[in-house]
């Protein structure tokens, strides 16, 4: 029984770190995750150049 279970935990493990692995690879994720991190890192929402580097813009 225990190793059954051992063995399943290992299968869903791989595939959810397949799963990461390819959500993280796809299309566009570079663009996302950098206006996300200029969205963070930004000091004032309120400046037009952070409103631009956050839609993308440069």
């Amino acid at each position: 029984m225990i190793d059954e279970l051992r063995s399943a935990f290992t299968v869903i493990s791989l595939l959810t770190f397949l799963g990461i692995i390819g959500w993280a690879w796809r299309p566009g994720s570079k663009d996302q995750a950098q206006r996300i991190a200029a969205d963070l890192l930004a000091d004032d929402d309120r400046d037009p150049r952070v409103a631009d580097v956050a839609r993308g813009a440069r």
